[in-house]
């Protein structure tokens, strides 16, 4: 397949990095969940994520790709008429949720149903009505106008995991491994098979990838023993993704934490895309990209937590400049943080980030001993 030459589209760029194409520039993403930017580029926040709103931003800020979650994704705000009271809500699972300042885009978990067969029943029964995907329909309108403004379109959805641990608890969670395995399994299936059709569904709805947000790390390791993820949630998840390829379409892996344990099993699956590979949890992005750069498109890997943070914008040009060094020749890397664009992030830092990523970004690349970052000589 010939590599692509000129100057792209924001969505032709990153459907080149997915093919491990060398473009015009490496592409610039990043989820922009900070209500400042929103507020500052359109004059008005999006407390409901909606779809067009989202893309909107994204075009503004001149990122190449946009992520709209589905309406149903776990924890996501919903519209007022859906409030159980003045700042909480409940979602179609029974988990109810309490919604504060600082947890946009999301609500906090505050009350957990018991993960048992009741509970079960109730994945099982949960309806997938036709209205739950008119958000990502009205963002790949915005997003694909098929002119020179078309952008990407990654929409939002949960795995199993991230489901279950949110929902019931991390602790929930855990006690079941060893109290009632094969209730957890059990729900494990459930959940699979229903976020599958979620994902079908949204891939008819033509996006261009599923961002599957399906936390398994925290700082330094996985969450529960990667003896464990492999029991009970990595082959339901591989089957998941087996069935979205089968379907035409591309898969990110979204997760943050430290899950370099699980690397190798990840490798067999049907993923396109990893994201965010956490710095700060010790993601090392140079092994990540020489055992598997061939294989996955990286998609990270500037710290959120301190460098995008940081009062210093040569930090931030030092940390871009280090991605592109390890990963960016050849194609196969989109740019972004290793989280989001989260409130705490000041506004300026976002724009020179995307401003630097382009600028350092661009092929052929031209690292060299001066620039940031970088040490005996160019890329």
């Amino acid at each position: 397949m010939r590599e692509p030459t000129g100057k792209l589209t924001a969505r032709q760029r990153i459907l080149s990095a997915f093919a491990h194409q060398q473009a015009d520039r490496i592409p610039v993403f990043d989820v922009a969940n900070n209500p400042d930017l929103f507020s500052q580029y359109l004059g008005y926040q999006n407390p409901f994520s909606a779809g067009e709103p989202t893309v909107l931003l994204a075009r503004k800020l001149g990122l190449d790709a946009a992520m709209v979650p589905v309406s149903m994704y776990t924890g996501l705000i919903p519209t007022k008429e859906h409030w159980t009271g003045p700042d909480s809500f409940t979602d179609r699972f029974g988990v109810g949720y309490a919604v504060s300042d600082s947890s946009w885009p999301l609500g906090i978990a505050v009350k957990e149903p018991v993960l048992d067969e009741r509970f079960l029943q109730v994945i099982r029964d949960a309806a997938i009505r036709t209205e739950d995907f008119q958000t990502v329909r009205d963002a790949v309108e915005a997003a694909h106008t098929g002119g020179s403004d078309e952008l990407a379109l990654f929409a939002g959805i949960r795995s199993a995991f991230s489901f279950l641990t949110i929902s019931g608890g991390l602790v929930a969670v855990s006690l079941l491994i060893y109290e009632d395995p094969d209730l957890l399994h059990a729900l494990v299936e459930a959940a699979t098979d229903y976020w599958t059709q979620v994902g079908l569904r949204l891939i008819e709805a033509g996006a261009d990838a599923l961002y599957v947000a399906n936390d398994m790390g925290m700082n330094g390791s996985t969450l529960i023993s990667p003896t464990h993820l492999r029991e009970f949630f990595l082959p339901a998840f591989a089957r998941q993704c087996a069935t979205w390829r089968e379907a035409g379409g591309r898969v990110i892996l979204h997760s943050c934490g430290n899950i370099m344990a699980i690397l190798p099993d990840l490798a067999h699956m049907d993923i396109d895309g990893l994201n965010n590979l956490q710095a700060h949890a010790g993601m090392d992005i140079e092994l990540v990209h020489s055992h598997y750069g061939k294989q996955w498109t990286i998609i990270g890997n500037v710290d959120a937590t301190t460098v995008m943070t940081s009062a210093h914008k040569e930090d931030i040009d030092e940390a871009i400049s280090s991605v592109i060094k390890t990963a960016g020749e050849g194609g196969g890397l989109i740019l972004a943080t290793d989280h989001s664009f989260h409130k705490g992030i000041p506004v300026e830092n976002v724009i020179h980030f995307i401003k630097k990523a382009k600028e350092l970004g661009t092929y052929p690349l031209r690292l060299s001993a001066d620039s940031p970052g970088i040490a005996g000589g160019g890329v």
